[in-house]
C-alpha cells in the first residue's frame, strides 16, 4: 500500500521557496553593500527593493518561513509513523 503525504511535499516545497528567498534576500544585502561601500548614490542601486532594510526583513521572513515549513514536515513525519505505528 503506498502512503501519499501531502503535506509532507507541501513543507518540502516552502521549504525549497523559502530557501531561494533566503538566498535573493541575502545577495541583494550583499549587493547594496557592496554599492554603498563604493559610495554609490541610493538612487543609483539596481535592486528591486528600496534598501539594505528591507532586503533583511526578507530575509528574516524567509528564515522564519523556512522553519514553519520544517514544522509542518516533522508534523506529517509524525502523523505518518503514528498511523503505522512506527516512530521515526
Amino acid at each position: 500500500m503506498k502512503i501519499q503525504n501531502p503535506p509532507f511535499l507541501y513543507g518540502q516545497q516552502g521549504l525549497q521557496q523559502s530557501q531561494r528567498n533566503l538566498e535573493q534576500a541575502n545577495q541583494e544585502v550583499a549587493q547594496m553593500a557592496t554599492q554603498t561601500f563604493d559610495r554609490v548614490q541610493p538612487k543609483e542601486l539596481d535592486v528591486q527593493h528600496g534598501s539594505i532594510e528591507e532586503s533583511l526583513m526578507e530575509a528574516r521572513q524567509a528564515t522564519r518561513n523556512a522553519q514553519s515549513n520544517a514544522q509542518v514536515i516533522d508534523g506529517s513525519n509524525k502523523a505518518i509513523g503514528s498511523l503505522i505505528d512506527i516512530m521515526v
